[in-house]
């Protein structure tokens, strides 16, 4: 999203004050996610949980979507897949002018939770993505936990598939300081139509990269964005699970 993309997004569509680019669209989309239920049983939490495939676009209950680029026409859409097992996928799919997040309206403190898991996989990369360009901070694949959301200032901790690594690498947004990424997967190292599964130690993770206790609320949200670059990009997701240990 440009600057004149960013102040065309009106007070009266999001409730608050228009938003600019530096306070980032994903630490907005996620502001309006509030507590709901989802599945605890010894010691976890599913957050990829729902009982219907729906129509794409079309968000379950306890979930939500923000997007925060125009759409009309430009490829975006995503899908929530039920199988057998049960088997929960999500797919999100972005065009050359989209950038949005979908994510669990389901609040939790890391503390209790520390651990993250997941899998996904990338079929299509935004071409030239970089996060550490901020004229090509695009990613197909963006695993996010979001810090005492509902405020302005909320801290966002993104695991993304990159275009380009070294694995590993952590860094700060080009566009905003609240928001902290760690390259886990890159398209020079890791095969794309793949799937791979990632733990991560989150408490840990935020404590490290923000230098502080995450005492607030948090909660989930899964992001692609293709829309600096004007390309494209497509990720999948299943199995994502909050564990105490």
């Amino acid at each position: 999203m440009n600057e004149r993309e960013a102040d065309s997004v009106d007070s009266e569509v999001w409730g608050f004050a228009r938003i600019a680019k530096a306070t980032s669209w994903l630490m907005a989309a996620l502001l309006f996610f509030a507590l709901s239920g989802g599945s605890t049983a010894q010691g976890q939490v599913r957050i990829d949980e729902f009982d219907k495939t729906l129509e794409p676009g079309a968000v379950p209950k306890g979930w939500d979507s923000r997007k925060f680029s125009p759409t009309v026409g430009s490829g975006e859409t995503f899908f929530f897949q039920f199988g057998n097992g049960p088997e929960y996928t999500i797919h999100l799919k972005s065009g050359k002018n989209n950038s949005f997040t979908v994510g669990r309206e389901r609040k939790f403190k890391l503390k209790d939770y520390p651990f993250l898991e997941w899998e996904w996989r990338v079929t299509v990369l935004p071409k030239g993505g970089d996060v550490r360009a901020k004229a090509k901070d695009d990613q197909a694949g963006s695993m996010c936990v979001v810090h005492n959301p509902g405020l302005i200032g909320a801290e966002t901790l993104c695991y993304i598939w990159e275009n380009k690594g070294p694995d590993g690498t952590e860094l700060t947004s080009t566009k905003r300081d609240e928001s902290k990424y760690i390259i886990l997967r890159a398209a020079d190292a890791d095969e794309t139509g793949k799937w791979f599964s990632e733990r991560r130690n989150i408490h840990d993770d935020f404590k490290r990269l923000f230098g502080k206790e995450p005492e607030k609320d948090a909660v989930i949200g899964l992001q692609i964005d293709s829309n600096d670059t004007e390309s494209s990009a497509e990720a999948f997701y299943r199995n994502i699970l909050l564990k105490k240990s």
